[in-house]
């Protein structure tokens, strides 16, 4: 059993910020995820580690987002038994994605979100973007980052408003789940995936 004191602060100035411990179910993980709101800014930085498929994981992520929730930039860095495997991209003033050479990834255009594999905290981004009303759907473009894979790849998703807290999640490959969010848009409960164990 891991105790939370082992991972390493998460020493990040700001003007709020919320602390949110995650379980995951179907992997053994546990997460630790600090969120910072500033002016026009939201910042994440998280750690997550544990095993997977039998195989010792450790990843940390950060995110830059608009206060509409729709991603800016992003950094993730990740150890899956004894490999390394590292992305960086973020937008530039004329909203097209690049790396850190300023190589341009004209494949994620027009991509507002991301989706980390091992992680429920990027669900919370279409959550609090959309703003859709009980009963309404949508479709999104994102850039899916698969961790154990090593792989970042554009994929389109769906997002339908069942209740005040509870959206149903489509992959659209044949994969739904009914998440249950609090009142701030942050996963409570992903069905066999990942349960919250703390939020501060």
């Amino acid at each position: 059993m891991r105790f939370w004191l082992k991972l390493k602060p998460l020493l990040i100035f700001t003007d709020m910020q919320l602390s949110i411990l995650w379980k995951g179910i179907k992997n053994d993980t546990d997460e630790h995820c600090a969120v910072n709101y500033r002016d026009t800014t939201i910042s994440v930085h998280s750690e997550i580690e544990g095993w997977v498929k039998r195989k010792p994981v450790y990843a940390e992520y950060w995110l830059t987002l608009n206060n509409n929730w729709e991603v800016r930039s992003f950094e993730i860095s990740a150890n899956v038994a004894d490999k390394t495997y590292k992305y960086s991209l973020g937008l530039d003033d004329n909203e097209h994605w690049k790396c850190k050479k300023n190589l341009p990834h004209f494949y994620f255009e027009g991509c507002n979100y991301i989706d980390i594999s091992l992680t429920p905290l990027t669900n919370t981004l279409p959550v609090n973007n959309l703003h859709l009303l009980k009963g309404e759907s949508k479709e999104i473009s994102l850039i899916y980052v698969d961790i154990l894979a090593n792989e970042a790849r554009r994929e389109r998703q769906k997002y339908t408003r069942l209740d005040e807290q509870l959206y149903r999640f489509d992959n659209l490959k044949g994969f739904t789940a009914d998440i249950e969010v609090d009142k701030d848009g942050f996963v409570v409960d992903y069905p066999g995936l990942f349960e919250l164990v703390q939020i501060r």
